[in-house]
């Protein structure tokens, strides 16, 4: 091999790593005591790949690859489809024939397991032998927690399914163990980027995945057997999701065309959100799939046809994207680094497989890293198109080698990164999704939640699953929630730019009534509050159609805009006010909820500021607007004489506190407490919010 530059192939039966008791005798193909006949018996004992390996390697220039077993050797140099091209146009006899020998040679059942191959080759030649990859490379001795390179994925496979008991192990297929859905989704590909796929097998998302050796395709006779096995299982339908891979495309594609012949109903499609790259073979599947597959789980957990699986998977995959960066390679069990990083380098669109990507930079702090990346995914060679004030779904997925501390730095400057573009955050997921094994990287995956996608994609990927890595979502948008329809929360809307228009109007008026006995500054706090409300209507922040949302976010802008006494009492109010919403469900008339919320509220505020009616503070106009809403808290609807009386009650308790003695705030201080002919400033503001809302309310009646 050193001298001449040539190849050293060994098949045998054989272990990496020692194993005792492999010393047997066979006769005609049974196995015997081995010593029971001598000189009639073939006797054989296992090669230690292992300690074969370790004799060279590291003092000679021979690099190793294997052990692979004799059925991912056969399928590398296409056993499959040289059985496929010589059974066509023979007879059904001579078809069995060949598929039998086979289905013999690659069976684990048979010799497929059995027999282990083992090359050693010059380091010369920048190729790999035929019927092994790169991936299949022993540099030195890999540095992971495995036992035997061969069957690593095997032991991890039957580790994920042991420990999660909705799982099924059948050859490298993991089924769902759940009543088989009429339409079938499978999934698959190289192994290596756990918990993709087996952590997305369960309801409402996968019902299978089949996967390969580490970075390879799964062979297509294990996606036709499972294929086949769903169908035994119920399915009358199947739709493969795989990534746009050719290794993936080919053998999925062969499984799929000999399902067709068996008359089985199946198609395929094939993601490619990949923004880096965009050969001829077309741009890379990137973690973008696991949204198609989680929307596609959903849709036939809901008995969705066919057809309208595809269509609307079709939709979610235009909108996609995903770009990766990286700080590392890959070293992976048995695996070659396929490109190497000095410590001050990162490199932006690389696949997950290692491969490398279209620039390498300068290692940058995450800021920089994530801008850079989204430019390239927003303005490069397969860019989104998105523009100003597109709503948006962002996934920031870890692909392996990142802490989570790092993880939460990434996703704050994302979301920050995506806000300054003008772009609006809807929904946030975040983890170790789609790993690269152990690469010190992540990938930005953006949908664009266009109009032909919503609302109904929220639903789908908020479906329940059982699958055991889907993150679970919480949504600020509990349909058990009360809720405002379309035309109601436009009206919440309009009434929000009135107060905020009155605010500002009024913003010297109630500094002067605060300057009488404070400092002055009521005005502009509540100004500074309908700054931050503009702002987040601007950028759709408020979600005016859940209460509860809205009351809470309203809260922490109270807390921290305005500051003061009036800060805190309205910070506490509408926090609670949102959690009794939260907690009442949609149980009752809308009036009724929001009146019992309020009152919530009052209470909350009475008990942790220590402040009643009559000490001379917004709940004096508060309270009496609260009571007025509960007096009719059993109609159906406020009317236009219903909002003038309501905006009136806020006006006369507001002017009533004339005559209070401030017992809270700056002016309890201050002469004696007593400010003659001087209205409360915050329940001067409270009078004009609610105759604010007022106004609009009778317009639009």
């Amino acid at each position: 091999v050193l001298l001449q530059g040539g190849l050293a192939l060994i098949g045998d039966y054989g272990h990496w790593g020692e194993k005792e008791d492999t010393f047997r005798g066979f006769r005609r193909h049974e196995v015997v005591e081995p010593l029971s006949d001598p000189g009639n018996i073939d006797v054989t004992a296992d090669v230690d790949f292992e300690e074969l390996v370790s004799r060279v390697l590291g003092k000679h220039n021979i690099e190793f690859f294997g052990p692979l077993c004799q059925r991912d050797f056969l399928y590398n140099l296409g056993i499959d489809v040289r059985a496929t091209a010589l059974a066509k146009n023979k007879t059904p006899e001579e078809q069995d024939d060949i598929l039998g020998a086979v289905e013999k040679l690659v069976s684990p059942e048979y010799m497929g397991e059995r027999f282990k191959y083992l090359c050693a080759k010059a380091m010369r030649s920048q190729r790999p032998p035929a019927g092994f990859s790169y991936s299949n490379c022993l540099f030195q001795m890999p540095g992971h927690f495995v036992n035997e390179i061969s069957n690593c994925v095997d032991e991890s496979l039957i580790g994920y399914v042991r420990a999660h008991s909705h799982l099924e192990l059948v050859g490298r297929a993991v089924i769902a163990r759940c009543q088989t859905p009429k339409i079938a989704v499978i999934s698959g590909g190289g192994s290596g980027h756990e918990p993709a796929m087996v952590g997305y097998v369960g309801r409402g998302m996968l019902t299978a995945t089949v996967c390969g050796s580490i970075f390879a395709s799964p062979p297509s006779s294990d996606i036709f057997r499972t294929i086949v096995e769903l169908r035994r299982r119920g399915a009358e339908s199947i739709l493969l999701i795989i990534l746009n891979y050719t290794g993936d495309r080919l053998n999925f594609g062969l499984a799929m065309e000999r399902a067709r012949e068996l008359n089985i109903d199946i198609d395929m499609l094939v993601v490619a959100d990949d923004a880096a790259v965009d050969h001829a073979i077309g741009p890379r599947g990137l973690c973008g799939t696991l949204l198609v597959i989680k929307v596609a789980g959903a849709l036939a957990e809901k008995g969705a046809s066919m057809s309208e699986i595809v269509d609307f998977c079709q939709r979610v995959r235009g909108q996609l994207r995903t770009i990766g960066l990286s700080a590392s390679g890959i070293r992976a069990p048995g695996q070659s680094q396929a490109f190497e990083l000095a410590d001050d380098e990162m490199e932006l669109g690389l696949g997950i497989h290692g491969e490398s990507g279209v620039q390498k930079l300068k290692l940058l702090p995450s800021r920089q890293a994530v801008d850079i990346a989204f430019g390239q995914l927003i303005r490069g060679t397969r860019s989104l198109d998105v523009e100003r004030d597109d709503n948006v779904f962002l996934l920031v997925n870890n692909l392996g080698g990142c802490s989570n501390l790092e993880l939460g730095i990434i996703l704050k400057d994302a979301i920050e990164n995506l806000e300054h573009r003008g772009l609006h955050v809807k929904r946030v997921l975040c983890g170790e999704m789609m790993s690269s094994f152990n690469m010190k990287g992540f990938s930005l995956t953006i949908l664009k939640l266009a109009d032909d996608i919503m609302p109904s994609v929220f639903e789908l990927l908020d479906f329940p699953t059982d699958a055991y890595a889907w993150p679970k979502t919480v949504s600020d948008e509990d349909e058990s929630q009360l809720t405002l329809d379309q035309s109601q929360a436009e009206l919440v809307n309009q009434a929000l730019q009135g107060v905020v228009k009155r605010l500002h109007n009024e913003e010297d008026t109630l500094n002067k009534m605060d300057a009488v006995s404070g400092d002055g500054d009521t005005g502009t706090a509540f100004s500074r509050a309908a700054d931050a409300i503009n702002c987040d209507l601007a950028n759709n922040k408020l979600v005016v159609s859940r209460p509860s949302s809205f009351f809470r976010r309203l809260g922490l802008i109270a807390e921290a805009k305005m500051g003061g006494t009036s800060g805190a009492i309205c910070g506490l109010f509408f926090a609670a006010a949102s959690k009794y919403i939260s907690a009442a469900g949609h149980q009752g008339k809308t009036i009724e909820i929001i009146a019992d919320a309020f009152e919530s509220g009052i209470q909350s505020v009475e008990s942790y500021a220590r402040v009643q009616p009559g000490d001379k503070s917004l709940l004096d106009a508060l309270m009496p607007a609260i009571d007025f809403i509960k007096s009719k808290s059993t109609q159906d609807v406020f009317t236009a004489q219903d909002w003038k009386d309501l905006a009136l009650t806020a006006e006369k308790a507001a002017d009533d506190t004339k005559t209070l003695i401030a017992k809270v705030g700056r002016a309890a201080y201050a002469k004696g407490g007593v400010d003659v002919n001087v209205a409360d400033p915050g329940a001067a503001a409270v009078a004009l919010i609610i105759q604010a809302v007022s106004d609009t309310y009778v317009k639009a009646i």
